[in-house]
């Protein structure tokens, strides 16, 4: 094993089932750097169509959504624990007792194993935090807080609104009140280099976040980045530069961050760039590689 799978992760929280499949929902959350509290303009790479296959089902109630999305997902696993994935935009922005009724059907439901909730770091209030530690007496609950890079120059130039000590400050008071934390992080944000990457990869180790999801940046239509791509003022990291940057990444977390993934895709029609992020097993194969390179010469 040449790191330590998301799969692994989630067998230590979920013992009891030998397979957990995530089931995206859609809480009809907005975002503090969208709705004009923060920013009008979101992150200057976000378009929630590019990787949010429930982005259009805001105005769905949960609970109708799990009653859609759950007997298909249960038919092809049979005996998998369900992990209810609360994706699209900012999933703890709202008053506590509006998070609680949204939350509520996933945690009364029998047959969800445990619940997952894609949020941002300033997001995260101690009144918040109680309620995820509330309802993860009931059900394993992760909280997944997005930090992109540690490099706070880039997360201002991103437009993402918020700091690394937002961060470091949110991962703390989650970890203190018994949550599980993951993260993540996007390789090759205009500016950034091996050192940023590195940097990122010790600061996630460090705080104590137990799984990362890793992608390229991606260029995608509708978005601010798209432009300046589109002006010359961006510069992607090649197949090789982002392979061998998430190696380097992988060997610092040390099996104690598990990987989510390390490789993302968005839909053909809103892609621009790279041309090759899609491309899941040959970047696997290309890492991989990088790793057991970075092994041998250890030994």
């Amino acid at each position: 094993m040449l790191y330590k799978p998301y799969r692994e992760f989630l067998a230590e929280i979920f013992p009891g089932f030998r397979k957990v499949r995530k089931m995206p929902l859609n809480g009809g959350m907005s975002c503090p750097n969208l709705d004009g509290t923060k920013s009008a303009h979101g992150c200057s790479y976000c378009n929630n169509k590019s990787f949010s296959p429930v982005w259009n089902l805001a105005k769905v109630s949960v609970k109708d959504q799990i009653a859609k999305l759950l007997p298909p997902l249960r038919t092809k696993y049979k005996d998998a624990g369900i992990l209810a994935y609360f994706q699209p935009y900012t999933n703890t922005y709202a008053p506590v007792e509006h998070l609680r009724e949204i939350f509520a059907p996933a945690v009364e439901c029998p047959d969800i194993a445990g619940i997952a909730v894609g949020t941002r770091p300033d997001c995260l209030e101690d009144d918040k935090i109680a309620l995820l530690a509330e309802m993860n007496r009931k059900k394993p609950v992760i909280v997944e807080a997005g930090l992109q890079t540690a490099n706070d120059e880039t997360l201002k130039r991103i437009n993402r609104q918020h700091t690394f000590a937002d961060f470091e400050s949110a991962v703390t008071r989650l970890k203190s009140a018994g949550l599980t934390v993951t993260t993540h992080l996007i390789i090759g944000l205009p500016g950034e280099g091996n050192e940023d990457f590195v940097r990122t990869a010790r600061e996630v180790k460090r705080l104590g976040v137990k799984a990362a999801k890793l992608h390229p940046l991606h260029i995608v239509r509708g978005t601010r980045i798209a432009e300046e791509y589109a002006r010359g003022e961006i510069r992607l990291l090649s197949f090789e530069e982002y392979c061998e940057a998430i190696a380097q990444m992988i060997s610092i977390f040390d099996f104690q961050v598990a990987v989510e993934r390390f490789s993302g895709e968005s839909p053909n029609e809103l892609l621009l760039a790279p041309d090759w992020s899609g491309e899941r097993d040959r970047i696997i194969a290309e890492v991989e590689r990088f790793l057991r390179g970075k092994s041998s010469a250890m030994h």
